[in-house]
């Protein structure tokens, strides 16, 4: 059966939604394998999506929490281009409304939806409409703050909440929301039923319809809405335990929800993440999100350095030396490099879910306490905790270290993952101390630094591995370096982070060229740094414009005319590569501007 929409699936009888869902399946594990993407937790979410779409139709209104659950989503809606996902101009690997009206919004955070969804849900109520509205959170977003604030207000409205729970958030739920969970799962819930059916179907003649009529009975059984006390707070109905990779089950109660509820309803359904593809399923981890790879070897991983392994590293060296030393995620120990950590300090370790507003003002009481905790998180979702950093860190003069992976451009994931707005965020909260590393031995020097410093530290790095140049050519200085030209220097082009190697080369070619690196981003020594800024000065930032490094030094050296390089709008999709040659930042692009600015051309 060929891939279908949304309209078309609606024509169809229950007992074919099976071969839709296997159809789409298969063409998950084909492309995102080929392209790269978000494999198991789509694999996991294909029979959810398409009862979604069976059950709903084109005025109602389902919105996606953890969007990357929605590669199936898009293919109903007619996006089925998949060698373009998380490509320049190609297709999201999240929701986005540019890309298609149907997606609602344009999400890459977790814990929105029930926000999303309940205004909307009010909207059509003052506007006397009527349609359904469908939020889909993950058991991981269950964590946030924000869901709890949302759930806290969905009193007496007509909404769904459908909760797929695959116990694994990015790397392992936690807390005791998830705890919560596990109890309603029954402990070995899927495990005795596979049992039962597998034991029932092989009775012969009397054993298949034994088992189609255990499961009719246990369907009117659950139409009764379990009172539950982990919902219950909230006055809501709750619907389950489901298992959301039976895809009629999963229509039939849908469309009793549909059709009968008048308040807000939680159905609960619980997913394999991965399914159908057996390394996913064994590994989810390690195929939440993965390059291109051979589907039938699977992900072979890879010894290559990164700087979140680095960090990792490194911050065991420093943890043995200072028992003072915590380390603190938001259920992202494996993308930050602390699974080492985790194993060899566990009584100092803290993956506290997805609650990164909850994991800053934690490092708080822990430097209250006096430990020095370090928090690693992506740089796009460290915008969550702006308050916390301002008013429990800084405001206190703790000493807490903020590890920002992930900053600078983010290929793959599109506009709500880019890192571009760390450095402007840190630079208006006073006395915060920044740095930004390009390589591996910066790296431990500023983290050695932070650890031993004081008050609010941001260390700040890319995705993947260090850049190469001669770093031995760049003589250093108090919190920067400077690569001095062949000739006498007629420009000055300043920057940090990666982009530096793209400057470095630049320089050398026009070899009339300065290049200032700063590694401190502040303080910075304004009194040193003005007497190396000669000839016409240019400033490369990977970063926003406004708020940036480079708007302060304009500020502070007015007289030098600094011309900023940086970015003034959200980001396309595309790889880091690809984002850099689009901005300016790549060796030719410099090289023809001061060449230009210098009357060479």
């Amino acid at each position: 059966m060929p891939l279908i929409t949304s309209q078309q699936l609606k024509q169809l009888s229950v007992k074919q939604l099976p071969e839709v869902c296997e159809e789409i399946r298969e063409k998950l594990i084909f492309d995102v394998t080929a392209s790269g993407g978000h494999l198991a937790s789509n694999l996991g979410a294909v029979e959810l999506s398409v009862a979604l779409h069976f059950v709903f139709g084109e005025k109602d209104k389902i919105v996606w929490d953890v969007g990357h659950q929605c590669y199936t989503h898009k293919i109903l809606t007619g996006r089925t281009d998949f060698t373009t996902l998380r490509k320049q101009g190609g297709l999201s690997g999240f929701p986005d409304v540019v890309e298609d009206p149907s997606d609602n919004f344009t999400v890459g955070h977790a814990g929105t939806a029930i926000s999303q969804a309940l205004g909307l849900a009010k909207a059509r109520d003052i506007n006397g409409e009527d349609y359904s509205v469908v939020a889909v959170v993950g058991d991981g977003s269950l964590t946030s703050g924000l869901t709890y604030e949302a759930l806290n207000n969905v009193k007496d409205t007509r909404l769904i909440v459908v909760v797929n729970d695959n116990n694994m958030s990015i790397s392992q739920s936690v807390g005791t929301s998830t705890l919560n969970l596990s109890k309603l799962r029954v402990g070995k819930y899927d495990k005795n039923k596979q049992k039962l059916k597998n034991g029932l179907c092989r009775i012969p003649l009397v054993g298949k319809p034994m088992y189609r009529f255990l499961r009719w009975c246990k369907r009117r059984a659950k139409l009764g809405y379990y009172r539950n006390s982990y919902f219950d707070n909230f006055d809501v109905k709750y619907v389950g335990i489901i298992d959301g990779n039976e895809v009629a089950d999963l229509v039939y109660y849908l469309t009793k929800i549909r059709d009968n509820v008048t308040k807000p309803t939680v159905l609960h359904i619980i997913t394999k993440k991965g399914k159908g593809y057996a390394p996913a399923e064994e590994n989810p981890s390690l195929y939440h999100a993965v390059a291109p790879f051979d589907t039938e070897k699977g992900i072979v991983p890879s010894d290559k350095k990164t700087f979140s392994s680095e960090f990792g590293n490194i911050l065991c060296d420093l943890a043995k030396r200072d028992p003072a030393i915590c380390a603190v995620t938001a259920a992202m120990c494996d993308g930050t490099g602390l699974c080492g950590f985790s194993k060899g300090f566990p009584e100092r370790f803290f993956d506290v879910g997805i609650a990164e507003e909850h994991a800053v003002t934690f490092c708080a009481g822990l430097a209250a306490a006096g430990k020095i905790p370090v928090f690693a998180v992506y740089s796009s979702f460290l915008q969550r905790c702006f308050d916390q950093l301002i008013h429990d860190i800084a405001i206190q003069n703790l000493h807490v270290v903020i590890c920002v992976d992930r900053a600078g451009f983010v290929g793959g994931d599109g506009v709500t993952h880019q890192g571009l707005f760390d450095v402007g965020m840190a630079l208006s909260v006073p006395n915060t101390k920044v740095w930004s590393p390009d390589g591996f031995d910066e790296l431990r020097k500023c983290l050695e630094e932070a650890v031993l410093s004081d008050g609010l530290c941001i260390v700040r790095y890319p995705k993947g591995g260090e850049t190469d140049y001669d770093r031995a050519a760049f003589e250093e200085y108090d919190g920067f370096s400077v690569f001095d030209a062949k000739e006498k220097p007629e420009a000055t082009v300043v920057t940090y982070g990666r982009i530096t190697e793209n400057a470095a080369a630049a320089a050398e070619k026009l070899g009339n060229v300065r290049v200032v690196k700063l590694l401190r981003l502040s303080p910075i020594n304004t009194e040193k740094l003005g007497s190396f800024l000669v000839g016409k000065v240019f400033f490369a930032e990977e970063g926003m414009k406004n708020g940036g490094v480079g708007e302060f030094l304009s500020e502070t050296f007015p007289e030098k005319n600094i011309y900023v390089r940086a970015v003034s709008d959200f980001t396309d999709g595309g790889s880091e590569n690809e984002l850099i040659r689009e901005y300016g930042f790549d060796a030719d692009f410099l090289e023809k501007m001061i060449s230009e600015s210098l009357g060479r051309v």
